[in-house]
């Protein structure tokens, strides 16, 4: 099977987005004919625009359906007609679906694509054509999981892969712009991301490694060498970066809110080394060869960690508590400490 159109679905977050960058670098690599098309939420489609592999994006928000669906139905089903439709102008022969859920893979059958490939997680690829089962990612990373489903397609996977990430000239000029204008030009940078991301909500705190700990190795770092550091995070994490920042001094500057994703992705890439809590930021200092130090807490970092491991990333956790990692089948056991 040669396919000439394929779609591949993904709706999570920065990092999930980023290691399916391998299973396209792998489809380009053995159907170099083809046309890869990219369905994501809004937030990535800067992270995927300037990749070479990518022929077209679609934007999808499942937040903006249901909120019209609250306010009519009539109009909620033009909607989903309407991008039915364009999934279907993809011409897609082949579907790639990582989503985990039904709705997505019913919405590829009602677009006429044929071979729909996923994992059957709870029994929620009931409309997949070929799947694999699933209870949680374990034992061996999401990228390796994600290339497993290319057996369906009868190919041999390369083990060399890397994440990737792809900037635009207007990018490297408006860092470029930004690194005049903040006086950073020619200096050694170090990126904070303190933060527990977006996809954790009220528990995202159980991510993050305690704010006076950042701030005593920044205040370090900045006392031991001439290095200014540059503290990212998202705008609900604002008071997190500005309490660190206070507490580094005049050295760090908090950029928490303050930069698109394109800009944050260009900063990390100007950075010697990033040191974070697991997430999205960590993966995309990885994505642009940029040294990293990452902290884990409940999740493993076998699966969700730097990828591929070198000697470039170096993960600190706790080893000597039993219960690590308590973040197993997509599901956080609570607990009272960390």
């Amino acid at each position: 099977m040669k396919p000439r159109n394929i779609l591949i679905v993904n709706t999570f977050g920065i990092g999930d987005v980023l290691f399916s960058t391998p299973l396209i670098r792998e489809l380009k690599r053995n159907f170099p004919g083809s046309n890869v098309h990219y369905l994501c939420n809004r937030r990535n489609f800067d992270l995927l625009k300037n990749n070479p592999d990518i022929k077209s994006i679609i934007v999808f928000e499942k937040d903006d359906f249901r909120n019209v669906f609250k306010r009519s139905k009539i109009e909620f089903f033009r909607r989903f007609s309407n991008f039915v439709k364009k999934i279907k102008k993809l011409k897609a022969d082949v579907a790639i679906d990582l989503t985990l859920n039904y709705q997505m893979s019913l919405l590829l059958l009602l677009a006429g694509v044929r071979t729909r490939i996923g994992f059957n997680y709870k029994n929620r690829g009931k409309f997949l054509t070929h799947k694999i089962e699933l209870t949680g990612f374990e034992k061996k990373h999401v990228v390796r999981y994600y290339l497993d489903l290319l057996k369906f397609l009868n190919l041999s996977v390369s083990d060399n892969h890397r994440l990737w990430s792809y900037p635009s000239e207007a990018d490297k000029a408006a860092t470029d712009n930004f690194m005049k204008v903040n006086n950073f030009t020619g200096k050694t940078l170090i990126g904070f991301a303190a933060g527990g991301g977006k996809s954790w909500g009220k528990d995202a705190f159980y991510r993050r490694w305690e704010n006076d700990n950042f701030a005593y190795i920044g205040r370090k770092l900045s006392e031991m060498y001439n290095v200014n550091i540059l503290i990212f995070g998202t705008t609900e994490e604002k008071e997190v970066c500005d309490e660190i920042c206070e507490k580094i001094g005049n050295k760090s500057i908090s950029l928490c809110g303050a930069t698109e994703l394109n800009l944050f992705i260009e900063l990390v890439s100007r950075c010697k080394l990033f040191i974070c809590n697991e997430g999205g930021p960590l993966h995309v200092a990885v994505s642009k060869g940029v040294n990293t130090i990452s902290i884990f807490g409940p999740v493993d970092d076998k699966v969700y960690g730097p990828y591929p491991m070198s000697d470039r990333h170096v993960v600190v956790k706790a080893e000597n508590v039993a219960c690590r990692p308590c973040y197993k089948n997509f599901k956080h056991a609570r607990c009272e400490t960390r």
